[in-house]
């Protein structure tokens, strides 16, 4: 009978441990999620500026989360329909939100009860409602009726005091927002796919238009001289110096839905497709740096900003389905030189109790047997002691070995009589 004949075990090469990159290893610093469960979509998230405190939409609220614990600490529900988005100023003092009647509120972000500024720009709703970066008095409103206005929010009886016709949009405003270090140029995303670039200064016209071939969801300029667009499964960057699309990311299967910056050189993205992307925008091939993967579709995603000056770093998302994911960085204390270290919780329970001398109705008694002051005798002292005591003369080639050892047995017999003595008091 023939046996099986075994396989030939095929060599294979020592594998190495998997390479991380710095930026994996950062990103991977954000654990411990909290995980918060609302009844409705989450609309926006946005930092303060200031106190990196977060506030987040979600239906007819706004609730504002601390930076430090987490929690809520102040919640805006005096609102009659859903919440579209929501934004600070600058300086962090104030707060607007539009909702779905269309209604514009600016409160004071400290405050949820002094409402300071309500207007309704249109009988639409507003989907979208940004303070100026750089002018505090300016606000910036998109409506469903195609129509983009700007306020003087110290004038707001007098309307609007610019406003860009409504046939240049060819559907809804879905998104605003501003060129760094250009005070006169605003950005819109529209549901016509088309990306537009306005001056201030001439309202007649556009500036430059931009072709998504997708509905519009969010804007955003990372440069003065570069722009980027989420709209469909790809998100597109445009060179506003060459007025033309300069790169695509194709890393999605549904819409995107979301922008936002690190401050670190790093372009966050988010996606109907359950995934948030980082990409590096100063690669030249936009590389993915790090990625998460929830369980439904992602509506926003932001990070703190002043990440170099704060202590709490926290990544914010908003899912479909409500829930609220916040991921905070894990911070390691920073040991000053010189300065020794504190020891280890394993090493203070083990040194617990140390110092320990008894309560107050503890009596200490001290016993004058155990104590008897006499200084530590050498080896050689001790043995020439023994000798002695057996009878020796100090040599212990005169004894005989069975007289040894029942000379030994006899001493060990007598010390443990003395010490049950000693313990009985006698």
């Amino acid at each position: 009978m023939s046996s099986a004949k075994q396989d030939v075990p095929v060599p294979r090469a020592p594998t190495l441990p998997n390479k991380t990159t710095p930026e994996q290893r950062y990103w991977r610093s954000y654990i411990n999620p909290q995980l918060i469960k609302e009844n409705h979509p989450i609309t926006s998230i946005e930092f303060n500026p200031t106190t990196n405190d977060f506030a987040i939409s979600s239906s007819t609220k706004i609730q504002i989360f601390s930076s430090k614990t987490r929690q809520v600490i102040k919640t805006f529900s005096r609102f009659k329909d859903v919440v579209y988005g929501c934004n600070y100023r600058y300086d962090g003092k104030l707060l607007v939100a539009s909702d779905a009647s269309g209604l514009v509120s600016i409160y004071d972000s400290y405050q949820p009860r002094n409402l300071l500024v309500s207007l309704t720009p249109s009988s639409y709703p507003t989907h979208v409602a940004k303070f100026h970066p750089t002018i505090g008095n300016q606000l910036i409103t998109g409506s469903d009726d195609r129509i983009l206005r700007v306020y003087d929010i110290s004038q707001t009886s007098k309307g609007p005091i610019l406003a860009f016709d409504d046939t240049h949009h060819g559907d809804y405003i879905r998104s605003v927002n501003f060129v760094p270090n250009d005070p006169n140029l605003i950005i819109t995303g529209c549901y016509d796919g088309k990306v537009r670039i306005w001056d201030t200064r001439d309202p007649s016209k556009v500036v430059t238009e931009f072709n998504q071939e997708n509905p519009v969801e969010d804007i955003l300029a990372i440069s003065s001289n570069t722009l980027v667009s989420s709209g469909g499964p790809y998100v597109k960057i445009w060179d506003l110096n060459r007025m033309d699309q300069i790169h695509q990311l194709n890393n999605f299967n549904k819409s995107t839905t979301s922008l936002s910056t690190t401050g670190m050189n790093s372009l966050i993205v988010g996606s109907l497709d359950s995934t948030v992307k980082i990409f590096d925008y100063n690669s030249i091939n936009w590389n993915v740096q790090f990625g998460w993967k929830f369980g439904n579709g992602v509506l926003a995603c932001k990070v703190s900003p002043n990440m170099s000056n704060s202590k709490s770093h926290h990544l914010v998302t908003g899912l479909t389905s409500g829930l609220i994911s916040i991921r905070t960085k894990k911070s390691e204390p920073k040991v000053k030189q010189g300065v020794k270290t504190e020891v280890s919780n394993s090493y203070a329970r083990l040194m617990k109790g140390k110092d320990y001398g008894g309560d107050e109705e503890d009596h200490v008694i001290n016993n004058s047997k155990y104590t008897t002051g006499k200084p530590n005798k050498s080896v050689s002292e001790l043995m020439s002691s023994y000798k002695k005591y057996l009878g020796a003369n100090g040599s212990l080639d005169d004894i005989k070995p069975h007289e040894l050892n029942q000379e030994i047995i006899q001493c060990k017999k007598a010390q443990e009589i003395c010490g049950m003595l000693e313990l009985l008091g006698v």
